[in-house]
């Protein structure tokens, strides 16, 4: 067993970015996770070297029990698996996973983006799992760091509040008290509908792209936060903000607003989102100073963000009658300034499992599972 109590075995399934920032935090609790993508490129360095460095962390190596690009080998064994792979292979994970799960196991999405346990349950009952499994999302990575090199970070902070909630909402004590332990500065949310719904990259890089849109145009030489928010973005951000609200509202569940996530989130508050956000950038601690700004519109801030994030938004939305004019309009502005229908891939009702349920309906299905 890999960590402290030697109760729980970990495996990772991802080795982006995410995957490293995971490893990061855990590397930090003494646990030596496994760690699998399916694209062996990612894996060379981190294999030669063991793990990942770490500069300025209160330990300095993150190590790796094994890494493979094989998933049954990744998580045979492994009691909780932490899926970082991006909402858009979410589904395609959950496939490959299905024949080799098995009781007992804890799956956990980070991010989830909006409804990734929905369709995440939905591919593994498709796919004929018969595994006794949870599955929860975290609203976010805990981490924030430069990536130095494909083996090296530097974290800069670590958010002081997270939540995390399983798939259904009956099983989210349980559920967190085996995830508590490894994420300490995470609550338990009421369902997975906050942890979709306090979904801040789809309500701020997907905006703050088409706003953006010249600047990305011309190779995206400018920061992100800190220069692309400007008092016009904020209005639209603010926008956008109020709708995700008010959808998670007749959801039955509060959401915290923008202004109020970065500073329960971060400690910051400005005196305006505009001020806020270049804190965030020109801080030394600021968490922003590393986030990129994307080169093109096939950037994940887009590319994932508006069909895993924004379109199930507005999906749910309709259906449980709240406008969502904002989302709306930023969705129909991608498709244009990209030719592309996100829509064809995104995260509809059909998709989720809700399609035709009202309302009361969709709590439901949050809270006790499909039937």
């Amino acid at each position: 067993m890999n960590n402290k109590t030697g109760k729980e075995t970990v495996a990772i399934l991802g080795a982006g970015s995410g995957g490293l920032y995971t490893l990061v935090d855990l590397g930090r609790l003494g646990i030596k996770p496994r760690l699998c993508d399916t694209n062996a490129a990612l894996l060379a360095d981190l294999k030669a070297r063991g793990g990942l460095e770490l500069e300025g962390a209160n330990v300095d190596f993150a190590p790796v029990e094994f890494v493979t690009s094989d998933v049954r080998e990744a998580i045979n064994g492994a009691t909780i698996i932490i899926v970082c792979t991006g909402g858009n292979a979410q589904e395609a994970a959950a496939r490959d996973m299905a024949p080799h799960l098995v009781d007992g196991q804890l799956l956990l999405l980070i991010q989830g983006n909006t409804g990734g346990a929905l369709v995440v349950r939905r591919a593994l009952d498709a796919a004929g799992c018969k595994a006794a499994i949870d599955i929860a999302e975290m609203d976010n990575y805990p981490t924030s760091a430069w990536r130095r090199s494909p083996v090296r970070v530097s974290p800069i902070v670590t958010k002081q509040w997270l939540q995390i909630a399983a798939f259904p909402a009956t099983r989210t004590a349980a559920v967190f008290a085996r995830l508590s332990p490894l994420y300490p500065t995470a609550v338990m949310a009421p369902s997975t509908v906050a942890t979709s719904f306090q979904n801040m990259n789809a309500m701020l890089h997907v905006a703050n792209c088409v706003a953006n849109a010249s600047n990305i145009d011309r190779g995206g030489n400018f920061r992100f936060y800190g220069e692309g928010v400007t008092p016009l973005v904020a209005n639209l951000l603010r926008g956008i903000n109020s709708e995700r609200v008010a959808v998670a509202a007749a959801l039955g569940v509060k959401v915290l607003s923008l202004e109020d996530w970065f500073e329960r989130v971060y400690h910051v508050r400005g005196s305006s989102l505009v001020d806020t956000c270049q804190k965030l950038t020109f801080n030394n601690d600021g968490p922003y100073q590393a986030t990129p700004s994307p080169k093109d519109f096939d950037h994940k801030y887009v590319g994932e963000d508006v069909p895993a994030g924004l379109i199930p938004m507005s999906a749910i939305g309709k259906a449980v009658g709240v406008p969502t004019p904002a989302i709306d309009a930023v969705i129909e502005m991608v498709e244009q300034m990209t030719g592309k229908d996100y829509a064809a891939n995104g995260r509809s009702l059909e998709r989720l499992g809700l399609a035709g349920k009202s309302a009361a309906e969709i709590r439901k299905v949050y809270e006790h599972g499909f039937s």
